[in-house]
């Protein structure tokens, strides 16, 4: 097994992988090489014969967790499998899972979000007759969420306590289906280290060594979940960066990094201040806007690549010519850097015998709207993109008809998935009956599959309900004894689900990408089928996967909101809508949550390695009305030193260079064009 390779950690890395002794915080910033450290630091755990199962890491999203995984893969080959590095809540369902019956579960769990927890809530409201459309629906659904999570208390306007009993029946339709929601995957874990000693020991000595990453997202549950893990004077290892906690608004709390010192009274403080992935004219733009944020614990990011190119503020007349002025200087800074230029000079940290590809550009903007009149542009110039936040590969609907299936038939108790299964296709059996066997399974307290086969069933009923419960069983039997390729045929065969898609698609073009996404669910099984994972640890793998990932976007301008952005990095950004109330939001300028704002123009600009521009438009349109727009105070904390305002200073010794630039473009269309010929 390698050691640590320790020539290319600085001095403050070094540390940080090697510190012992004491609780510590890493506070790095961003580009210095967190993820770095936190993996080096587990494979320094492991070089010192700490055992696997008592070292576990998590972060907050899946695909920082595979990250981890990939690359401590590469450093420790075999042995890495056997650590613990997952995701909060994936470490909130192993508890869970472990002591099920504790909290009225079974290990076959499931875990429902969106359209089962509507459905669910839905049927609460509706059995205590209040109001149960879409909208009251979905705040209640926000309102039972927070509540859970000990952000607000049960009385909601409508009489004392009505949110706590609103809580109280949703939890006990879970429960009676045998399914958790992702709040209950930290709520209930808390319980039961809370009230169990034994339990609590048990997970106390598999967290021994306990890694959090990412511990500025960190929410006021999930740092309960750490105080019951790791003792005052353990081995708590959290690395974050107060000046990235951008999720207040979904219950990140930042006041996490502060209390550390006040629960950990031992804690060292580690800053990780180089930064390896700006410039320094970014860098220094960036740590001056921060620098007016009072709730911070204070560091000051240094560059390594230089001073680099100031950053350019633009001004349009209006969000149409500002996309089109983007599109032009992608363009153009494409040409510049590519090879028909015979130049070695590096052009936006780019060697000019390779250039910039599309993907080394993003455009960022504070709300998802803001991207329409980007897309135009884009599109005028025939610039390929891609915006992230498209529907989601678990939300297509051919997905959620198959995975409703598979959670019946390894969760019997699962009625919203019966629904949904029985009526994909219908077979003829229409709301009356559904309702009758509603009724049935409602008197005999049983599952709604379970009444199918129940032979007191009503015999008008009984037929073809019951060929649909012995289809399920008979499914279940294969998925457990039979091959898994085979029991997944079966299941889309004897469902009518491949005869379903193609009648319900517009065209074969479209039939053929919806049974192609099926067809990569069912690689996806039998990918864990082989590692002999049974179907229950597949459907909550794929249920945890909370942090919706897009499809590829490379060789595309990424188009994205800056929350979206958070953990990327682009050779050149855009950073557009820079007005008072869009950036920052209006809402928070009223809500007095101006810091946050501020930490989030932060992650914007230091997503840029070597080219940030600032974009503002003069006239915008609001509620379908023109309006002239301030400059947003963003534009006006930085130092100025750092900035150039390109519209009012175009005699400068940049905007020479930028001419330079635009001409030398010419030339390379030109040379281009000449080599067609």
């Amino acid at each position: 097994m390698p050691k640590v390779t320790t020539s290319d950690l600085n001095e403050a890395q070094y540390r940080a992988v090697f510190h012992r002794g004491s609780p510590l915080l890493v506070l790095a910033g961003a580009g210095s090489g967190k993820t770095r450290v936190i993996t080096e630091r587990i494979a320094a755990l492991v070089e010192r014969d700490v055992p696997d199962d008592a070292i576990t890491s998590v972060t907050f999203t899946n695909k920082a967790a595979r990250e981890m995984r990939e690359r401590l893969a590469s450093r420790l080959g075999e042995r890495a499998k056997r650590l613990r590095i997952c995701t909060f809540h994936a470490l909130g369902l192993a508890i869970v899972r472990e002591d099920a019956h504790l909290v009225g579960c079974k290990t076959n769990l499931s875990i429902f979000a969106g359209a089962e927890q509507r459905s669910c809530m839905r049927s609460v409201l509706q059995d205590m007759k209040l109001p149960s459309d879409n909208d009251q629906v979905d705040r209640l659904i926000s309102r039972v969420s927070m509540l859970k999570n000990g952000m607000l208390d049960g009385a909601d306007g409508a009489g004392d306590g009505a949110l706590t009993r609103i809580r109280e029946r949703y939890d006990a339709l879970l429960r009676k289906m045998n399914a958790v929601d992702f709040d209950d995957l930290m709520v209930l874990p808390i319980q039961m280290l809370s009230e169990h000693d034994g339990i609590r020991a048990r997970w106390q000595a598999r967290t021994r060594h306990f890694l959090v990453d990412e511990y500025q997202d960190s929410s006021r549950v999930q740092y309960e979940l750490v105080r019951l893990l790791v003792p005052d004077n353990g081995n708590l290892t959290v690395v974050g960066d107060d000046d990235q906690s951008i999720y207040g608004w979904r219950g990140a709390e930042v006041k996490n990094l502060f209390q550390l010192e006040r629960d950990y009274p031992t804690l060292t403080v580690i800053r990780l201040e180089e930064n390896y992935r700006s410039t320094g004219m970014i860098l220094n733009a960036a740590n001056s806007l921060i620098a007016n944020n009072s709730e911070r614990l204070g560091k000051t990011l240094r560059s390594n690549l230089g001073e680099g190119k100031s950053v350019r503020v633009w001004e349009s007349p209006n969000p149409e010519e500002e996309g089109e002025r983007i599109a032009g200087d992608i363009r153009t800074q494409r040409a510049v850097s590519g090879p028909s230029v015979s130049t070695n000079v590096t052009h936006s940290g780019m060697n000019a015998s390779g250039g910039l590809k599309w993907d080394d550009f993003a455009v960022l903007y504070r709300a998802s709207y803001q991207s329409r009149p980007i897309e135009m542009a884009l599109r005028a110039a025939n610039i390929p993109y891609h915006v992230s936040g498209g529907l989601s590969f678990f939300d297509r609907a051919e997905i959620q008809d198959t995975l409703a299936y598979l959670r019946l038939i390894t969760n019997f108790a699962d009625d919203l998935a019966f629904m949904r299964a029985i009526s994909k296709p219908r077979r003829g059996i229409g709301d009356k009956a559904l309702g009758d066997i509603a009724n049935f399974a409602q008197q005999h307290r049983c599952s709604l599959l379970e009444a199918c086969l129940d032979e007191k069933l009503d015999h008008r009923l009984s037929h073809t309900l019951r060929e649909f419960g012995d289809m399920i069983v008979g499914l279940e039997h294969m998925f457990i004894h039979g091959e898994p390729d085979d029991a997944f045929d079966a299941l889309m065969d004897r469902s009518l689900l491949i005869a379903a898609i193609e009648n319900e698609s517009a065209d074969e073009k479209e039939s053929e990408r919806r049974l192609g996404n099926v067809h990569e669910l069912r690689r996806w099984w039998l990918t864990h089928a082989e590692q002999d994972g049974s179907l229950a640890d597949f459907l909550q793998k794929v249920f945890l996967l909370a942090d919706r990932e897009d499809d590829d976007p490379s060789g595309q301008v990424r188009l994205m909101t800056v929350h979206a952005a958070k953990g990327l990095e682009f050779a050149q950004v855009y950073v557009v809508g820079m007005e008072d109330g869009s950036f920052p939001h209006r809402s928070a300028i009223e809500e007095n949550r101006m810091e946050e704002e501020r930490r989030l123009m932060y992650v914007a600009m230091t997503r840029a390695r070597f080219r940030l521009t600032l974009s503002r438009a003069r006239v915008r349109s609001r509620f379908g009305q023109k309006e002239k727009t301030a400059p947003s105070p963003f534009l006006k904390e930085p130092d100025q030193e750092t900035l150039w305002w390109v519209d009012r200073d175009k005699d400068s010794e940049e905007a020479q260079e930028e001419v330079v630039d635009s001409m030398a473009a010419m030339l390379a269309r030109l040379e281009a064009a000449a080599q067609a010929k």
